[in-house]
């Protein structure tokens, strides 16, 4: 190790050991720089900032959050669905989903030539348009092209693979985005090939945990937040409610037809007018408590009145025992009913 001083300079630097017994170990990147310089910002500054939260641009890249159901257990994997929280499915071959805690998995059930691939889309792409970004995650694959893969408007050219062993490996990319970004940023993990069909046999599968997308070009330790925290960061884009007996809204029957009521939003979410109504039906699935009485419907008949991004008035309609003027409370009235509010990209 060598230090060298200034020509000119007659400062002193010093350099004091811990007072421990045990051996610390400072690691330098491995360029010519100064401690000001880019590639050790990159390095130093990178992980320090970090520290403070809010480096990771990807929600849920933990999978805690699943609003729509759970997956413990392997899924039917629809093409262009969500499943759990802010991440969608692209395949074209019949698949499954798991979710194993913290870790979700894609599997093939059928052999071809396509697609299979979890994916997120990024709200804010205009911000990241040009940027250097770093994409991480850990991942297990039984093939050889499963991949990170990054869509930009379109496919940007990758060459960051699993070798397929059926081991967990650390995979990172980064990348420099496009200048403008107007249609659409995903972030994609599974089978590919710069967006292209592949060869997939009958239980191909790609598993993947703690998944990041970062500013920078050092891919540095997955970012963890509480539940809390990512649940509301997952509700600006889809807001459930579930469970028999949940409360939906307090109202009043306008009419003996039709009862109106206002559910607030426990987050902003991203663009009202988008925002639209996911309702599981089934018989006597909900409930109208009001003047001494209860009435049943099986939830065909809710719609929207006014929507913008923090709440929305509802309504329901084609009853004739309603009494008007008469005020009342909505609720679930069975543990298979959820009434959603989504505004995914």
């Amino acid at each position: 190790v060598k230090i060298t001083g200034h020509a000119s300079g007659t400062g002193v630097v010093t350099v004091t050991a811990p007072n421990t017994s045990t051996d610390r170990t400072i690691t330098l990147p491995d360029s010519t720089d100064t401690l000001i310089g880019t590639a050790t910002s990159d390095a130093l500054t990178t992980r320090i900032n970090g520290a403070g939260g809010r480096k990771n641009l990807i929600i849920n890249g933990d999978f805690q959050v699943s609003q729509r159901g759970d997956y413990t257990s392997a899924t039917a994997a629809t093409n262009t669905t969500y499943y759990l929280d802010r991440w969608d499915i692209s395949t074209g071959i019949t698949a499954t989903i798991q979710d194993f805690g913290g870790e979700v998995e894609v599997a093939a059930t059928a052999t071809g030539s396509s697609r299979l691939r979890i994916l997120q889309r990024i709200e804010d792409m205009s911000y990241l348009a040009g940027k250097t970004v770093t994409i991480s995650c850990d991942m297990k694959s039984n093939s050889s092209v499963a991949a990170i893969a990054v869509y930009a408007d379109s496919w940007q050219t990758i060459n960051t693979q699993h070798t397929g062993g059926g081991a967990w490996e650390s995979l990172s990319v980064t990348l420099t985005l496009p200048s403008s970004i107007s249609t659409e940023l995903g972030i994609h993990f599974g089978l590919y090939n710069d967006g292209s069909n592949v060869a997939i046999t009958n239980g191909d599968y790609v598993r993947i945990r703690d998944v990041q997308l970062e500013l920078g070009s050092v891919a540095t330790d997955f970012e963890h937040r509480s539940y809390g925290e990512e649940l509301a960061l997952c509700q600006r884009y889809y807001y459930n409610i579930t469970g028999s007996d949940s409360s939906i809204m307090n109202g009043n029957w306008l009419a003996a037809s039709s009862f109106y009521g206002h559910v607030n939003f426990p987050v902003s979410m991203r663009h009202g007018p988008s925002i639209a109504l996911a309702v599981t039906t089934g018989t006597d699935y909900y409930k109208i408590h009001y003047n001494n009485a209860v009435l049943t419907f099986d939830g065909t008949q809710f719609n929207f009145y006014r929507k913008h991004r923090n709440g929305a008035t509802i309504y329901v309609d084609g009853f004739s025992a309603g009494s008007q003027g008469t005020g009342g409370w909505l609720m679930l009235s069975n543990s298979s009913a959820t009434l959603a509010f989504s505004c995914e990209l």
